[in-house]
């Protein structure tokens, strides 16, 4: 199956506040339309969809490149061929030989504004004239090496572009001459734009101008290594096709036993690098440059995977023809869809604003001829999350069934494909209605019919996003005493530390951890609180409200703390609770969003100690020392000091060397004569203890 691209570019209709509200695909410019792919419909620069004539047949060929394709006012095609070379004449009456110039292939064709017609050939470069009606060709030029890969007509004559070496040539009386050399192995193509005549180079990949005098400036160096076609719009605004290849020979095709029929073979486009081992210099296939009339070059699109390599100019914009399959694109407003597409591996040639198509592999002339029918698929459209479709609203001039219907597919993954639902019901644009099954990516297909295919303006599909249950990311227990605030607390006694003193005041922090304050606030200390905050998205997007329950290990109840909440923390007084260990239950929903029926989901928090007594102390004197004993029903001890006659605290070290425990010894020198030794302990829920007792002899 085909795949394809996804870029839609959609605009969102709002209908109700939230995620799950009611929104809109709504295309109608060609950027909406971007990667769109047509067979027979084209996209106009005002957004519209139409329908053109069908490509149909007029010629096939034998010979196994087809190379050049020239068409003249009275709306006669000319056809030159390689492996052998040959020029056809195709009219009304079919296909006529003109020509069998003695080389290996034609490369160029070009019908001056006298009628006569040019023929230009590779190995060996020759230039052939076949006068107006039936005359016999006359070679008129010949080159000792290089060969002949494009002709204009410019400054009321003929110039060749040439190469290897690359050169500009004219045709003089006396045959071809040397016009002005070209900075690269070959001069591949040309346009007319004006007063200047563009040039575009295989080796390097420039476009280069000439005024017909000196030598041609350098216009611009693109990423790729050969400019394969030119196309000049009215304005004088020039696009090129710029690929990574080189204008060596088209050999003829090995037979495939196999299928009894031979491979396509491209002149100018190869996969690998230039002749020379110069490396590729781009990612993708190849690109369109658009070249402004002032100078200016810029990349208007690259394909990933088509090889641009030929170009025309209609009143929609540029048409682009593709291989390694045979594909017909458009670049509307500088956007890429696709026109139409072809039974063969290359288009290798355009005329007439792309009317006239010339393929490759096999070798056939097809032109746009006939009542205008066909379809368009739309991006694949991405709703964000699986979702059920609504109405769909076709704006078209002929909406009613025939001139103008609609079927819809969609489908979990990005690339439709066999997961994909198969298309459903072709239904009349005034009527539709998506009846593809709820998915997260959708696409739909209207197809324009004779006799008076509609003129599409806009394409709309409702649709609302299934409603999916928010995802808790974590939920977190911050430790004793560490709160959060916006702003710093209504005190004027804050001490800024490093830690939290263990006092039970507030104390402010550095900016040590700047991206959880900047999610939760400014961290303060303060004691007998509790900090439960927690990170929630919602797949939806919508907004989400939060219930934040406690419950007593061994309970089977859960107490409400707060309901509603809007926000994603809470501090808790615990010295509400009795001593125990608890845990939390987090109930998240987009009821907001969702009134009446809305998506839950909950989640529990770890364990946590509600410790709000102070450790027990004992001091028993022996001898020399002090002997302290420490005690603490729940909670770890995390500091213990002493001090004598209220000189200063120093801390004790317990007598298994670690502050790890709930119960631990300690030892004080004793001291002789008459004193007071205090001691304080505080344990990792900042309840705090103080003893004293009087040294004496």
């Amino acid at each position: 199956m085909r795949k394809l691209l996804v870029a839609p570019l959609v605009v969102l209709v709002p209908a109700l506040a939230g995620a799950t509200e009611v929104r809109r695909f709504a295309l109608d410019t060609p950027r909406d339309l971007a990667e769109a792919r047509g067979r027979g419909v084209a996209v106009y620069p005002d957004g519209t969809l139409r329908a053109l004539p069908p490509l149909e047949r007029r010629a096939t060929f034998d010979e196994p490149l087809g190379l050049a394709l020239a068409v003249a006012p009275d709306g006669t095609a000319f056809v030159g061929t390689g492996n052998p070379a040959r020029v056809w004449r195709v009219g009304s009456g079919g296909k006529e030989l003109v020509a069998e110039p003695a080389a290996d292939q034609v490369t160029a064709l070009l019908v001056d504004p006298r009628g006569d017609l040019y023929v230009a050939t590779a190995s060996p470069a020759l230039l052939l004239k076949v006068p107006r009606g039936s005359g016999a060709a006359v070679e008129v030029g010949r080159l000792a090496e290089g060969n002949l890969w494009d002709l204009a007509w410019f400054g009321g004559g003929l110039v060749a572009a040439a190469g290897n070496p690359g050169r500009l040539l004219r045709l003089a009386p006396k045959g071809l001459e040397l016009a002005a050399p070209i900075p690269d192995r070959h001069a591949r193509c040309l346009a007319v734009a004006g007063p200047l005549l563009l040039v575009g180079t295989s080796g390097k990949g420039l476009i280069a101008r000439w005024d017909g005098r000196g030598a041609p400036g350098v216009l611009a160096d693109s990423s790729f290594t050969e400019i394969a076609a030119l196309a000049v719009a009215p304005d004088g605004t020039a696009w090129a096709a710029a690929l990574t290849g080189d204008p060596t020979l088209g050999k003829p095709p090995a037979r495939d036993a196999g299928a009894g029929a031979e491979a396509a073979v491209t002149v100018s486009a190869t996969e690998g690098a230039p002749a020379g081992g110069a490396a590729d210099k781009a990612s993708g296939a190849s690109e369109i440059l658009r070249v402004f009339a002032n100078g200016a070059v810029t990349t208007a699109h690259r394909f990933a995977k088509q090889i641009a390599g030929t170009l025309a100019w209609d009143e929609r914009g540029v048409v682009v023809g593709t291989g390694l399959e045979g594909e017909l694109w458009q670049l509307t407003e500088g956007v890429a869809a696709q026109l139409d597409g072809v039974d063969a591996a290359q288009v290798v040639r355009l005329a007439a604003g792309g009317e006239w198509v010339l393929t490759q592999g096999p070798v056939t002339l097809l032109r746009r001829t006939g009542e205008p029918r066909g379809s368009l698929t739309s991006p694949v459209l991405d709703a964000g999350q699986p979702a059920a479709w609504g109405e769909a609203l076709v704006r078209a001039d002929r909406a009613e069934a025939g001139a103008c219907t609609i079927r819809f597919r969609s489908g979990a993954i990005a690339d439709p494909d066999e997961s994909w639902s198969d298309w459903g019901k072709a239904l009349p644009c005034a009527q539709a209605r998506p009846d593809a099954p709820p998915a997260r990516y959708l696409q739909w297909q209207v197809a324009l019919e004779p006799p008076k295919p509609a003129t599409v303006e806009r394409v709309e599909v409702a649709y609302r996003q299934l409603n999916l249950p928010p995802e808790v990311k974590s939920l977190t227990i911050h430790r004793p005493g560490e709160i959060f605030l916006k702003g710093p607390p209504p005190s004027d006694r804050v001490v800024d530390v490093q830690h939290p003193e263990l006092s039970g005041i507030f104390t402010t922090l550095g900016d040590d951890d700047n991206e959880r304050q900047a999610a939760l606030g400014k961290r303060y200390w303060r004691v007998g609180y509790r900090t439960v905050s927690w990170k929630v998205e919602d797949p939806n997007g919508d907004p989400l409200a939060f219930t934040v329950e406690i419950q007593p290990a061994g309970a089977t109840a859960w107490w409400p703390v707060r309901t509603d909440l809007d926000s994603t923390n809470l501090a808790i007084d615990t010295q509400a609770l009795a001593d125990g260990v608890y845990r939390f239950r987090l109930t998240a929903s987009d009821e907001p969003a969702n009134p009446g029926a809305p998506a839950t989901t909950t989640a529990l928090s770890p364990h946590l100690t509600v410790d709000n007594a102070p450790p027990r102390i004992t001091l028993t004197r022996a001898g020399d020392v002090w002997r302290v004993a420490v005690e603490d029903e729940l909670s770890p001890l995390a500091a213990v000091e002493w001090n004598r006659d209220a000189d200063r605290w120093h801390a004790v070290a317990p007598a298994d060397g670690l502050l790890d425990g709930r119960r631990e010894s300690f030892e004080i020198p004793a001291a002789a004569g008459r004193h007071v030794l205090a001691v304080r302990v505080a344990d990792e829920q900042h309840n705090r203890a103080t003893v004293a007792v009087e040294e004496g002899p």
